[in-house]
C-alpha cells in the first residue's frame, strides 16, 4: 500500500524536489541491500523462522515511525531502517519456501507463494490508491503496518510447530570449507549483474511510473492504484498455469529472458502509443507477462547454483539485485525524467532490458 505512492506523497504531499525523493528512496534501497545480506547471513545460522517473524514484527513498527517523518533526513534514516528489517525476509523466505518443496514442483512452489503476494499487491495498491485520495497518506501507513503485524502474528501460530524436509546428512567440517560462497562464484555474479539491469527497469513500476501517469496524463490515485492492481490481478489469475504449462518446455533461464524483452516493450509502450490510457494498459499487460515469466524461473534458475548448507546466503545475494535496483532505480529514474525528460528514461528502460536479456542468454550456465 505504502511503496508505490511514496514519490507521489514525497513530491505532491510534503513538497520535497524531485532530487531528494530520489535520495530518500535511495536510502530505500540501501537499507535493502544490507537486509539482504543480513538475512541470508541469519537465515542460515538461526534458520528461517525465526528471521521471517521477526522481520514481519519489527517492520510494523517501522512503517509507523516513517509516518511521524515529515523531513529529509528524518524520512532518509527512517526509511533505510524500515527497508533493512523488512528486507531480511525475503532470503529467509526464499530458503523455506525450498525446504518445503520437493526438486521438481519448486518452480510451482515458488510460483504458489508469488500468486499470495499478488493477490496482495493486486489489493494493495487498489485500497491504496482509495485511502490516499479519500483518508490521506498518514493511513497508508496505518493499514499497513497493521498488515504486516497481523501477517507475523499469523504466521508464528501456523508455522511454530510445522516440520519440513532436513538435509540427508551433516556436513563435515572439510565439506563446509570445500562450500563455494556466493561472493566467489563467478558464474552465479554474472547472471546476478545482468538479471539487476532488468529488475533496475522493472523498479520504475514503483518510482517514475505513478509519478508519470499523476503530472503526465492527470490520473489521480485510485485509478493509479488501479493500474497497479491489474498487474497483480493478472498474475493472481494466469502466473499459476502458465508456470505449470512453461516449465515442462522451456529452460527457466529461457523464461527469464523471454521475461527481460517484454518488461522492455512494456516500458517502451509508453513513447510508441500516444492514448494515455491505451498506453498505460499496454504498459502494464506487457510488464506483467514480462514479471511472470521472469521472476519465478529466475528464482529457481539462482537456487540452482547453491546446495542444502549454503542456500541461505545465495539467496541473500540473489534478493539483493531487486534491493540495489531499488537504489539505482529512483535516483537513475527520476535524474533522466529531470534532466532529459520521459521518453528518454522509456527508450533507455526498453534498451537495457533487451541488453541484459542478450547478456543473460550469452553467459547462461550451462
Amino acid at each position: 500500500m505504502v511503496i508505490p505512492f511514496m514519490t507521489i506523497y514525497l513530491n505532491q504531499e510534503l513538497g520535497i524536489a524531485l532530487s531528494q525523493c530520489a535520495i530518500i528512496m535511495a536510502c530505500f534501497g540501501a537499507g535493502s541491500v544490507l537486509g539482504s545480506f543480513v538475512g541470508g547471513v541469519l537465515t542460515d545460522r538461526i534458520g528461517f523462522f525465526k528471521v521471517m517473524y521477526m522481520s514481519l514484527i519489527t517492520a510494523s513498527v517501522f512503517f509507523l515511525l516513517v509516518m511521524k517523518m515529515k523531513t529529509f533526513l528524518p524520512l532518509c534514516a527512517s526509511i533505510f531502517a524500515m527497508a533493512f528489517v523488512y528486507e531480511t525476509f525475503r532470503p529467509a523466505n526464499l530458503t523455506a519456501i525450498e525446504a518445503f518443496s520437493k526438486k521438481e514442483n519448486l518452480t510451482r512452489s515458488l510460483g504458489l507463494v508469488r500468486l499470495a503476494v499478488n493477490l496482495g499487491y493486486a489489493l494493495g495498491p487498489f485500497m491504496g490508491g482509495f485511502v490516499a485520495a479519500k483518508l490521506g497518506y498518514d493511513f497508508l501507513f496505518i493499514f499497513n503496518a497493521l498488515a504486516i503485524f497481523i501477517g507475523g502474528n499469523t504466521f508464528y501460530h501456523l508455522f511454530k510447530n510445522k516440520k519440513h524436509k532436513t538435509t540427508e546428512k551433516e556436513i563435515s567440517a572439510a565439506e563446509k570449507k570445500a562450500l563455494l560462497m556466493p561472493w566467489k562464484d563467478g558464474k552465479y555474479l554474472v547472471y546476478l549483474f545482468f538479471f539487476t539491469l532488468t529488475i533496475i527497469v522493472f523498479m520504475q513500476l514503483l518510482y517514475t511510473a505513478p509519478l508519470f501517469f499523476s503530472t503526465e496524463y492527470g490520473f489521480d490515485e485510485a485509478l493509479v492504484g488501479m493500474l497497479m492492481g491489474i498487474n497483480g490481478l493478472i498474475i493472481a489469475l494466469i502466473e499459476m498455469p502458465l508456470i505449470f504449462k512453461l516449465e515442462s518446455l522451456l529452460k527457466p533461464v529461457i523464461c527469464v529472458v523471454i521475461g527481460s524483452i517484454l518488461i522492455g516493450i512494456g516500458f517502451v509502450s509508453f513513447y510508441l502509443i500516444a492514448i494515455p490510457m491505451v498506453a498505460a494498459l499496454t504498459y502494464t499487460v506487457f510488464l506483467t507477462f514480462g514479471e511472470m515469466l521472469s521472476f519465478p524461473f529466475s528464482n529457481n534458475y539462482a537456487m540452482s547454483f547453491s546446495t542444502d548448507h549454503n542456500r541461505g546466503k545465495y539467496m541473500g545475494l540473489y534478493t539483493m539485485t531487486f534491493s540495489s535496483a531499488h537504489i539505482v532505480a529512483p535516483l537513475l529514474g527520476l535524474y533522466l525524467v529531470e534532466q532529459m525528460g520521459y521518453n528518454t528514461l522509456w527508450l533507455g528502460s526498453a534498451a537495457l532490458c533487451f541488453f541484459a536479456a542478450v547478456m543473460i542468454l550469452a553467459t547462461r550456465n550451462r
